[in-house]
């Protein structure tokens, strides 16, 4: 019984500790070109990087994901490197993956779990690369990409927002 104990602590806390150097790393990682008063958002990113990881607050999303909205404002407002954007993509991306994860999980579930992730990890960070790879060519402005980008971004979250399961209905009785 305490080998058992022992492994989901260990996985559990590695796990946590994999999504506390994610999450810092997506704070930290715009934070040079951030203005004057940048210094507040790294913090109050950094609290709710905390917030999500321990306590009461760990079982609230919300938390997980301010923190990943924090992480989004300092890019806006720092305005960083094109690599830097796909970097903090991938960041944010790997935090709200493990952020998620069940607390309490055997090595050998946990691994599971990890590897029923890799394929939305991986079209993250192609995701990612495409995305600087098209930035980095200069091309004109339009109208329509503007439009066409914007919807992308609405049809991707569409799709990342997790659907509340549908109650089975009852068949009908025989009259």
């Amino acid at each position: 019984m305490l080998l058992r104990a022992d492994t989901l602590l260990r996985a559990g806390v590695l796990l946590r500790a994999a999504t506390g150097c994610l999450g810092a790393g997506m704070i930290i990682l715009p934070a040079p070109t951030l203005p004057n008063h940048g210094w507040v958002l790294i913090l109050a990113g950094l609290l709710l990087v905390a917030a999500s990881l321990a306590g009461p607050p760990a079982r609230w999303r919300a938390v997980g994901t301010l923190a990943a909205a924090v992480a989004v404002l300092e890019s806006a407002l720092g305005q960083p490197a094109l690599a830097v954007l796909a970097g903090e993509g991938v960041l944010i991306l790997g935090y709200l993956l493990l952020v998620d994860a069940p607390v309490a999980m055997r090595g050998a579930v946990a691994a599971r779990w990890l590897r029923l992730q890799l394929p939305i990890a991986f079209w993250g960070a192609l995701t990612s690369a495409i995305v600087l790879v098209v930035l980095a060519v200069p091309v004109p402005v339009s109208a329509w990409l503007l439009v066409a980008g914007a919807g992308a971004a609405v049809a991707a979250t569409a799709i990342a927002l997790p659907r509340r399961p549908r109650r089975p209905r009852q068949p009908r009785q025989p009259r």
